[in-house]
């Protein structure tokens, strides 16, 4: 629980320093470990190094019809004696008051035998024991001599691992060398002596505080990285609060290029987003109470004619009463088609239609219409038009769009229905003679309420909300709707249809 309570800054850098300092404490832990078992290994190498004046009697003493140094094989005091004549002091402890007593332990073995670990023993005991001080390095429990194959020639047993050894070798005539044995020498056991101890101990120290001070750096280090990481998190976390409020203006600066700069990047589109979300509301909420304020005017005027006897209750009044109402449930019909589009809840009767036969009706029952304003409406239709449609919605949409060209092509002018099949789905073009809307306008005719001021306004008749109420119905199919300049002079609307029901 306390973890879970404390701020993410600290659980961030608990983390990031945790683990640094453990990494760097378990590397310290095993350079120290290693170093100080390979501290005895260099020990060894060393003091072996020294034997030369051995290494050089053994090379003399080895004889070519006899290999294996039969001879020091022989027996243990055989061994002992020329490793007395032959050593040199290593240069380490206090040398020998006697020249002829180097530090070799004496021999116990009677003469003939052969030396070697006690039957069954895995840890042979040390053979043989010299007198206090005599041996102060264990040399004759440590020094052994092997053949060219590794096999024990005589020597101490080897019951620890040996950490040095040095080749004996013998240059040919040819000038190929030629490994005869192995000298070996084993660790020091216990403790190094006084000056090994100091120098790996200064080592242990240096490693100890360098261990301590990379903890530090690294702690210091996820500090920083913590305060770095977080500080978008905190800003993006700040904005949102001002977003919760209202204030979709709100934007964060940002000039970093990785994650944290796509997660500002990310809040800045959707504080983007909310804002035109909100901008978009209140223009809606504007332009529909604007839209219903005329014709409640209007109704509101009759109403009040007849109530003040200015206008008798006879079937004209009525009638006008009936239409100015018609005209606003209409309206409102439309709105509520649109604000179900909006919310994803328009219901669709889907099945599958001829795009064909619904364009082809749409067309026959406005030509009379087109007829009488002078305008030549064109039909063709290329390949299969099979779509999965709501049937009555196409409609009208096709109404819409029929209408909307007529209400803005000027007389003379010509309008051209045109429908095309495309890899998956129907093209359907609806293209007018001029006048065309401004080049700016394009992108807009299907937003609510908007109106080209130039030539398609409030005079032609409608409420604004044909080219909207199409695109609601379009996108519900799962298809596309769009305007550009058509070719004839004009406005040229295409509607894009899935062949299959790939709408929501």
């Amino acid at each position: 629980m306390f973890w879970k309570r404390l701020p993410l800054s600290r659980k961030l850098f608990a983390a990031i320093a945790g683990i640094a300092a453990l990494i760097v404490l378990f590397m310290a832990v095993m350079v120290g470990l290693s170093m100080r078992s390979g501290f005895s290994a260099f020990l060894a190498e060393e003091e072996l190094g020294r034997f030369d004046a051995l290494v050089a009697a053994l090379q003399r003493a080895h004889m070519p019809d006899r290999p294996g140094w039969p001879d020091l094989a022989a027996s243990r005091n055989a061994w002992h004696d020329f490793v007395r004549r032959n050593l040199r002091p290593v240069g380490r402890g206090p040398p020998p008051a006697d020249p002829n007593r180097l530090p070799i332990a004496p021999a116990t073995d009677p003469p003939g035998t052969r030396a070697g670990p006690p039957q069954g023993a895995a840890h042979p005991p040390p053979t043989g024991t010299g007198p206090p001080g005599g041996d102060p390095l264990q040399i004759g429990r440590r020094l052994s001599l092997l053949d060219a194959r590794n096999a024990l020639v005589a020597g101490a047993p080897q019951y620890r691992d040996v950490v040095a050894r040095r080749p004996i070798e013998t240059v040919s005539a040819s000038g190929e060398r030629q490994v005869l044995g192995w000298l070996t020498l084993s660790a020091l056991p216990g403790r190094p002596i006084a000056a090994d101890s100091v120098f790996l101990n200064r080592q242990l120290l240096t490693l100890g505080l360098s261990a301590l001070l990379a903890v530090v750096l690294s702690a210091i280090a996820a500090f920083f990285l913590a305060r770095t990481f977080l500080a978008p998190v905190h800003a993006v976390a700040a904005g949102a609060r001002r977003l919760v409020t209202g204030e979709y203006d709100t934007r964060l600066e940002t000039t970093r290029q990785d994650e944290l700069g796509d997660l500002v990047a990310d809040f800045n589109a959707l504080a983007t987003g909310l804002d035109a979300a909100q901008k978009a509301e209140r223009q809606w909420i504007s332009d529909t109470s604007h839209e219903l304020q005329t014709p409640l005017a209007v109704l509101r005027a009759q109403i009040e004619a007849l109530q003040d006897g200015v206008r008798k209750p006879d079937a004209a009044a009525l009638d006008a009463l009936h239409g100015s109402v018609m005209r606003l449930s209409l309206l409102v019909g439309d709105i509520n088609l649109l604000a179900r589009g909006r919310e994803g809840a328009l219901a669709l009767n889907r099945g599958e239609e001829d795009l064909h036969d619904l364009v082809s009706e749409a067309v026959e029952s406005v030509r009379p219409v087109y007829d009488e304003a002078d305008l030549r409406l064109d039909f063709a239709c290329t390949g299969n038009g099979l779509v999965s449609c709501d049937r009555l919605r196409i409609r009208q949409v096709l109404d819409n769009l029929l209408e909307n060209a007529r209400r803005y092509t000027t007389a003379p002018g010509q309008v051209s229905v045109r429908i095309d099949d495309k890899e998956n789905g129907v093209v359907l073009c609806v293209d007018d003679s001029p006048p065309a809307p401004p080049p700016g306008a394009y992108e807009r005719l299907f937003d609510r309420f908007y109106r080209v001021e130039s030539s398609r306004d409030r005079r032609h008749g409608g409420s604004g909300l044909g080219l909207a109420i199409c695109r609601a119905i379009i996108e519900a199919h799962g298809g596309s709707i769009s305007a550009a300049p058509s070719e004839l002079g004009g406005l040229a609307v295409r509607v894009d249809l899935p062949r299959g029901g790939d709408g929501p």
